[in-house]
């Protein structure tokens, strides 16, 4: 046997970088010479296996394994907490990206909302165009400038026809089944809250609605922690990352490490290859 075996949830390998970053940002054929490089190095890698459905972490080092390393990513998508969000055709940024990536969704008719201002509305808008859809539209609540993706990105999805409606919140989401109607506030700024951004503020009598067949939330993400608290004993924070020791990365002393966004939050794809390393 390998001494190193990763056990992948998915059917596929690579995590996020295989089913939450579009082909077009990171083509398929890179990422499997990558793949194939860490084969070709003794790692055996297994698809399909759920830690803690399939097989306990007890389990693994019962079967031999001296340290077992938690690199769950951050796969969750948070919700928005309106009337609506229930209805059918409204999903979550990683969820759809996931199921694109996969070709469960290869095609979409209609108009799209993607609410959200980050690396993953952008991506999620653009992979919705690549679907043939009639419009996209980014509701954002604050401004251009206060958008965390890549400028860059930000102008390509425009050039692309990607609608920004900024300083933009939606309040409810309508729909008999299905989201048909997205109803949203004007927004103003007020002042500066916690991020350094200044806080947006609704408003009053500035409602409107969009006609929408599809809406796709894209506020962020946090990692799925459940399959952690109902197997094995550790501290997650309040906002869902696991609690590691800082100096060696280490869960218990059993030999449990943890890294990547599971322990940072939503981050880059260097910052959690540098918590592997």
């Amino acid at each position: 046997d390998s001494d190193v075996t990763i056990f992948e949830a998915l059917p596929v390998v690579g995590g996020m970088l295989a089913i939450g970053i579009p082909e077009y940002r990171l083509p398929r054929d890179i990422l499997e010479k990558e793949v194939e490089e860490i084969e070709r190095v003794g790692v055996d890698i297994r698809t399909g296996i759920h830690i803690g459905k399939d097989i306990t972490l007890n389990e693994l080092f019962e079967k031999g394994y001296k340290a077992v390393f938690i690199a769950t990513g951050a796969h969750k998508d948070l919700k928005l907490g309106i009337e609506g969000e229930s209805l059918d055709n409204v999903m979550g940024a990683v969820d759809f990206l996931r199921k694109v990536n996969l070709g469960k969704i290869e095609k979409i008719k209609g108009r799209v909302a993607v609410i959200g201002g980050g690396n993953a509305a952008i991506d999620a808008a653009r992979s919705a165009l690549r679907l043939g859809v009639d419009e996209v539209n980014i509701i954002y609540r604050r401004r251009r400038e206060d958008m965390l993706a890549h400028p860059e990105e930000i102008s390509q999805a425009e050039s692309e026809g990607v609608r920004m409606h900024f300083l933009t919140s939606p309040v409810r989401l309508q729909g008999n089944g299905r989201v048909c109607k997205i109803e949203c506030l004007r927004m103003k700024l007020g002042n500066f809250d916690s991020s350094g951004r200044r806080k947006p503020v609704p408003i009053e009598g500035s409602k409107f609605t969009l006609d929408v067949d599809f809406v796709i939330r894209a506020i962020g993400q946090r990692p799925d922690t459940s399959f952690i608290k109902n197997h094995f004993e550790a501290k997650v924070c309040q906002k869902g990352t696991l609690v590691v020791n800082p100096d060696d990365l280490s869960v218990s002393k059993n030999g449990v490490f943890g890294g990547g966004d599971l322990v940072r939050g939503p981050s880059t794809v260097i910052e959690a290859i540098r918590d592997g390393i």
